[in-house]
């Protein structure tokens, strides 16, 4: 059985990215598998920690988000 961690809060400068790449490194670090994605529409700065190789996925159509966009 499959287990997804999302880190969200629509506010930005959180510290969500941070908290993404901390947990993304523990996973690593005890060869969970993982798949990191990063669907910021302005700030890819998850995507950004190469170490991950984060894909990003965009999920906007101008103001508003196509959930098509996350069977990608």
């Amino acid at each position: 059985m499959a287990t997804v961690n999302m880190v969200l809060q629509g506010k930005g400068g959180v510290g969500k990215s941070l908290v993404a790449s901390l947990l993304a490194q523990y996973f690593i670090e005890y060869d969970y598998p993982i798949a990191c994605i990063d669907t910021d529409p302005v700030n890819t700065t998850f995507a950004g920690y190469e170490a991950l190789k984060a894909d990003v996925i965009e999920i906007m159509e101008g103001d508003n988000i196509n959930q098509r966009c996350f069977d990608k």
